[in-house]
């Protein structure tokens, strides 16, 4: 397990875990293709969802329901994985993003591949759907053992 400093164990054991309940789609689109439509980004339709363009390629992280009826719009796309979100809530304003590094290590060194990103109030991590209870269990395990 990555080594703790007192600061950041009582931290960690303070996180609260949420798996949002719907399974969601790591989607890659060719950079020129249409904008992501508004309705993706409407609080009412849409719990959670991410959005990353770079030089090569757009990514869109989007619940299946969703992508289901939407994915028409698009002319070419490649689906590159079904995760699930796993959010860090923290309990209070001041982040320490230290502690999302260290939940990432402990992940990865449990043999699951996790992406954890920060969204400044709460962070997430995209867990591989199968991976889930495998993650939620090692999460669970680390809080509880190193208080």
């Amino acid at each position: 397990m990555p080594e703790l400093t007192p600061s950041l164990r009582k931290q960690l054991s303070r996180i609260r875990l949420k798996v949002l309940p719907e399974d969601y789609l790591v989607v890659h689109l060719p950079p020129t293709e249409n904008a992501v439509p508004a309705e993706w980004f409407r609080p009412a339709t849409t719990r959670f969802a991410v959005f990353i363009r770079d030089p090569d390629t757009v990514t869109i992280v989007v619940s299946r329901r969703k992508w289901l009826r939407m994915q028409n719009l698009f002319r070419r796309f490649r689906i590159v994985d079904t995760v699930r979100v796993v959010t860090l809530g923290i309990g209070h304003a001041r982040r320490l993003e230290l502690c999302l590094v260290t939940v990432g290590k402990l992940l990865v060194e449990g043999g699951i591949d996790a992406l954890p990103f920060c969204a400044f109030h709460r962070d997430h991590i995209l867990v591989p759907k199968q991976s889930l209870p495998r993650a939620v269990r090692l999460l669970r395990q680390f809080r509880t053992t190193n208080q």
